[in-house]
Formats: C-alpha cells, structure tokens, sequence
C-alpha cells in the first residue's frame, strides 16, 4: 500500500538539525609562530551597510561569529595597521548547530593613535606598543618623523600617521586562518675584550626569555669583524645570556635585559647603555657619580673623543648611536 500523503516522517531518517557550518564565520589569529594569540579585537561588517560585529578572539586565538546569512562579509583586525596582518588561507567548518541571530552594531570608527613618552621608550617599543611601523611615528608637536636611533625625551606626545583600515573578504562556512605580523626588534651587541678590542669572529650561542618565563631555542652565531652580533627579537622578549667563545678557555658570559631604556641624558640612561657595551659604572644608579664618570672617560678614548668625563651632547650621541637603542 504506498503511503499516505499525511503520514509522518520516519524520525530515524529526519534531516540533522546540524549544518556544515553554514550563517557562521570563524577567524583563527595567529603570530609569526603560527601561536594563537588571544584577545584580539576583530570586527566583521555587512557588505558595504555601516553596521558590524565586533569581538575578541578567546585563549585558542578563535572569534566566531553565528547565526549571520550566508554569503560574504568584510572582516578586519581593530586597532592594528592594515599591513602588519594578512590572511593566510580558509578551511571548511564542521558540523555545527546553528547559532543564535547577532546582534548588529554601528561599525567602528578608527581612534587617533598617540603616546606620551616617559623617556623609556624606544621607537620599536612604541611602535609594537601602538600596533604599527616604526616609520609610522612622528612627533605630535613638530610633524616630524621620529629619528630611530634616539629615544624620545620624555613628555613627548607621539602619534601615527593616519591610514585607511583596510577589509578583507570572509565567507559563511570557512575558518579563517588571519596572521598577525609581529614587529621584531633588533638586538645588535658589540663584544669587546678586556682591553676594549673587538672580539671579533668569535663563537657565541644566545639563549632567549620571553616576559612569561618561555626559553626560546638557542641560537649560535659568530661575530663580525667589528666583534658585533646581531639577532632579530620577538616583541615578547624579556631578558637572554650570550656566551661567547663557549667552552673555549676566554670564554664569558653577558647577561642581557631586554627593555626600553631612558635617554641618554639621564644619568640611568647613560648608565645602562655603558654597562651593556661593557663600560663599568661600578653599581651607581641614577646618580653621575665618579665611577659613572671613569666609564665615560673609557667610553670616550675608546671612540677617540676628547676623554673629558663629562656626559656631553657629543658623547651622549655617539652612546645613543652605537647602542642602537
């Protein structure tokens, strides 16, 4: 007997109330180590309507958004300059249950970035602490690009030059794979001997620390010619260990921390930049005592200048150039 038009479908063949993904949009952040990164902000807006979600990715670096309709939409990364992110590719979505509708808002609007400096600062610091290029960064009161070798003096107001946030596509039904572009900062290190002579084309091997307690893999190296090493930082970086000419007989080891120092012209300032190149101020701390000022007179007839003691502008811009920092 066929059946009957009214009869009931058989619940053991009903559709699966879970769909493929569809009306969902996931976005997965992650850094130059393929690491997700959490609390990211990330907005997805309508076609070209002025209304958008907005939310921040979880501890797995993962933003869903659900219950959207399916089809394309225009997605970004807040607060972070159009060219330090990028997505790397998209994946299908599993089975899912469908979420519930958003709730929409107005899309944001980009905020002036600025800073006011503290004297401790560097430009790669602002630069990572702002979310843009180093190149990026001019003085608020001037207009003028900011030199990098020099810290900002301290009370000056930094801002970034204006950009357009730029959108990408996502479609409903993919996970988004979305690299966020670190901005690396650059540890140079001149390594001298006792007598102030380059330690040139010298083994060494670099250990690393990140803020949370992290050891990156070491890294082995050999000087140049000018006894200098150079080695591209994570922002993270905390503080690390250079040994030099390791299990050699004239082997050393250098403890480094990894930090935005004061200008030049205070006396902490000056004094940490002397110590890391390897001009003792035999423990004083911000004071110029003269201790302080027997490093700088070393400091000077090392660089051929005029061995005064004093911390002059001379002086205090060749420590600024030759620290890089």
């Amino acid at each position: 007997m066929p059946p009957s038009s009214t009869s009931r479908q058989d619940p053991a063949v009903a559709p699966c109330p879970l769909q493929a993904g569809k009306g969902q949009v996931e976005v997965v952040v992650v850094d130059d180590r393929e690491t997700p990164l959490s609390g990211v902000a990330v907005e997805l807006a309508q076609g070209t309507a002025d209304e958008a979600l907005r939310t921040r990715t979880d501890e797995h670096g993962v933003a869903l958004f659900e219950g959207l309709e399916e089809g394309r939409y225009r997605f970004r990364l807040l607060d972070v300059e159009p060219a330090l992110w990028r997505v790397l590719g998209r994946l299908p979505l599993p089975p899912r249950a469908a979420g519930a509708a958003p709730r929409w808002g107005s899309v944001s609007r980009p905020k002036p970035l600025s800073w006011t400096c503290e004297g401790t600062e560097s430009l790669a610091v602002l630069a990572a602490k702002l979310g843009v290029r180093p190149s990026r960064l001019i003085d608020a009161s001037t207009g003028q690009p900011l030199t990098p070798e020099v810290a900002p003096a301290p009370g000056t107001r930094v801002e970034v030059l204006p950009f357009s946030h730029e959108w990408t596509t996502v479609e409903t039904g993919f996970r988004h794979v979305v690299h966020r572009i670190g901005l690396p900062l650059s540890l140079v290190v001149v390594l001298r001997d006792g007598t102030h002579h380059p330690r040139a084309h010298q083994p060494y091997l670099l250990k690393v620390w990140l803020d949370d307690e992290e050891e990156l893999p070491a890294r082995e190296g050999m000087t140049d010619a000018e006894g200098r090493m150079a080695q591209v930082l994570p922002a993270r970086a905390a503080r690390g260990e250079v040994t030099v000419s390791p299990g050699r007989d004239d082997e050393r080891k250098v403890t480094l921390r990894f930090a935005a120092l004061r200008a030049t012209s205070a006396p902490e300032g000056l004094q940490e930049r002397l110590e890391n190149l390897g001009f003792s101020c035999g423990g004083e701390r911000g004071q110029f005592g003269p201790k302080t000022r027997l490093a700088v007179e070393w400091f000077q007839y090392a660089l051929g200048l005029p061995p005064s003691g004093e911390a002059d502008e001379a002086t205090c811009a060749a420590l600024g150039l030759l620290h890089r920092s």
